[in-house]
């Protein structure tokens, strides 16, 4: 069995983390017992099974295979401790853990695996207090207690049929920030009066203020518009600073602009819903280690805990531009994925007792989680960062930054979604796969300029122009001519089987379907392929596409007819709409 998997990972092969399980709970013989009490105080168990190993190589791959599963657990559920129960052959693996994750050292010292604890520190210092320290605790497999009760499935009144009607009389902005451009949309009194679309590189930013303050102008901006459309005054919008290509210098005219023309008629938001690309705790961004924070990481003349103290803060600092008495709303982009749907569904009449679960596919993978009572749970949730791929062995030498690499940009760790399942999982394969199989497009995308070649490295350059876009696009417009092309988004959906594989057997979701999001599930062609490559892992996986067919309510329905954007582009701007106006159905307002 172990020889099977190294001789596939030597052979450049993926060797999916849960094939692995399922071997080894199979055939394994020694205790991996792990217990990890939540946030919550609740306690689940994940009662691994080893198998003997023999060779070095072998005992690498079994603890490679620990130190994996416990890093998607703290990665999606996140922890205050970790029990792990053990017999003699395991008990070594299990006390060398804390060296592994890295639990003694300071935030800006952990590399690896130690990453995911930066994270669960900060969301355990927002839930449980700044002194709540996380910790490994080894215990003998014959003191292990019966297994805890598995808690019954959350449910409750649903909220979502009712958000439209909530949203219909106010005026609200929906932000949907991402990795590399920010999309806003002003609802006033029901119809989506202003657009907006602002192109962005974050992960190249060296100061917090780089990244809030132009978030803040571009609500800033969406506020001065919406004014002017609540009083009748479309015809005033500054287009030129609405413009996808505006500059910043552009937005800040055109809001100081707008907001001189609009006079008394300038107002402030009812609600303000937003997703940010990071852990959100309580409308908090508290993670701190994904790609798009990762310039103001490596900026050691600033205090990066500083920096992103104030990046934590960003729904407080939006409030500037609500009305008195408005909410600001803050969640994962994953989530508000989830949220959309289930809001898009519930107004079809759907099924919503068993929640929903979303992916936004683009330059990461977002992950979303609604529990059946509407509620989102208060977990980390970086299902982006699992480690699924236990092999590809030889695309483990590159740098992460190198278009060819398995490993991850944040971390370096090999075998992540992040390189598998959104953009940079087409980009890696294309430049493994079409050399050989499809030299003619891969030709063109050299002659194009897609990729370029820096010392060692190849790389999509994305300066002086970001070209990821375009190279993604390119890719996606050959799936439909080329098999090599098709084959490699076919690869993708393989990424979201083994995906669905891991998040099923951590999170135990009620909801088995998968909605899709992003740029990757814009062609019909490119989701079908995806679904192809999902049903060779899960034969029964059903995912469903966030297209026109997500076009359920009022203001869905808008955008789905609207001649310049899409339901792909601009659902979950939508959904951020509906989801700053959960309060207004709590309170009666």
């Amino acid at each position: 069995m172990l020889d099977a998997f190294l001789r596939r990972a030597a052979a450049d092969e993926p060797v999916y983390i849960g094939a692995v399980r399922e071997a080894f709970q199979r055939e394994g013989v020694h205790p991996f017992h792990c217990r990890v009490t939540l946030y919550d105080g609740t306690v689940r168990s994940f009662p691994l099974t080893l198998p003997d190993w023999s060779t070095p190589r072998e005992a690498a791959f079994v603890a490679d295979y620990v130190h994996a599963t416990l890093y998607n657990i703290l990665s999606a559920l996140g922890a205050v401790h970790i029990d792990v129960y053990t017999d003699d052959r395991t008990r070594p693996l299990a006390e060398g853990l804390d060296a592994v994750f890295q639990t003694a050292l300071p935030k800006d010292r952990r590399t690896g695996y130690g990453k995911c604890l930066n994270v669960n520190e900060r969301t355990l210092a927002v839930l449980c207090g700044a002194d709540q320290r996380f910790a490994f605790r080894v215990c003998d497999a014959s003191q292990e207690p019966p297994e805890p009760a598995v808690p019954a499935a959350r449910r409750g009144r649903s909220v979502f049929a009712a958000l439209p009607e909530a949203a219909a009389g106010r005026m609200v902005l929906g932000m949907d920030v991402g990795g590399t451009d920010v999309k806003l949309v002003a609802a006033v009194n029901g119809r989506l009066a202003v657009f907006k679309e602002f192109d962005w590189f974050p992960a190249a930013f060296a100061r917090a203020e780089q990244l809030v303050d132009p978030l803040l102008l571009l609500a800033r901006l969406l506020r001065a518009a919406a004014s002017l459309c609540a009083a009748g005054r479309d015809a005033e919008l500054d287009g030129a600073a609405l413009d996808r290509h505006a500059s910043l210098a552009d937005v800040e005219r055109g809001a100081a602009a707008m907001e001189a023309a609009a006079g008394a008629d300038l107002r402030g938001f009812d609600a303000i819903g937003l997703c940010f690309p990071d852990v959100v705790i309580r409308d908090r961004i508290v993670g701190g280690e994904t790609y798009k924070t990762r310039g103001m990481r490596e900026n050691r003349e600033l205090d990066y805990e500083a920096q992103f103290a104030k990046i934590t803060v960003l729904a407080d600092r939006l409030r500037a531009y609500c009305a008195p008495g408005g909410v600001v709303r803050n969640t994962n982009d994953g989530p508000m994925a989830a949220f959309t749907t289930a809001v898009e569904q519930a107004a079809a009449g759907q099924d919503a007792s068993d929640g929903f679960f979303a992916h936004t596919l683009g330059t990461e993978l977002g992950t979303g989680w609604v529990l059946p009572d509407g509620s989102i749970p208060e977990i980390p949730l970086e299902v982006y960062n699992f480690i699924i791929d236990l092999g590809s062995a030889p695309q483990r030498q590159y740098e992460a930054d190198d278009v060819r690499s398995v490993n991850n940009f944040n971390t370096g760790l090999p075998g992540t979604l992040q390189k598998f399942a959104c953009q940079s999982g087409v980009f890696r394969l294309a430049a493994r796969d079409l050399p050989a199989r499809s030299p003619a497009v891969w030709q063109e995308a050299l002659d194009r300029g897609l990729f370029v070649r820096r010392g060692d490295k190849l790389l999509v350059p994305t300066e002086p122009e970001d070209l990821r876009k375009p190279c993604l696009e390119f890719f996606m417009e050959k799936a439909g001519q080329d098999e090599a092309c098709a084959e490699i988004f076919r690869q993708i959906g393989e990424s979201l089987g083994a995906c669905w594989v891991e998040t099923d057997y951590i999170l135990r979701p009620e909801a088995k379907d998968r909605t899709l999001y992003g740029r990757l599930v814009k062609s019909p062609v490119c989701f079908r392929l995806l679904c192809q490559g999902a049903n060779r892992i899960v034969p029964a996986l059903r995912q469903y596409a966030a297209d026109g067919s997500l076009a359920n309510t009022p203001l869905m329905r808008q955008l789905e007819a609207h001649p310049d954007y899409t339901v792909a582009q601009f659902a979950q701007a939508v959904g951020a709409v509906y989801y700053g106006c959960v309060p207004f159905l709590a309170d009666g307002r």
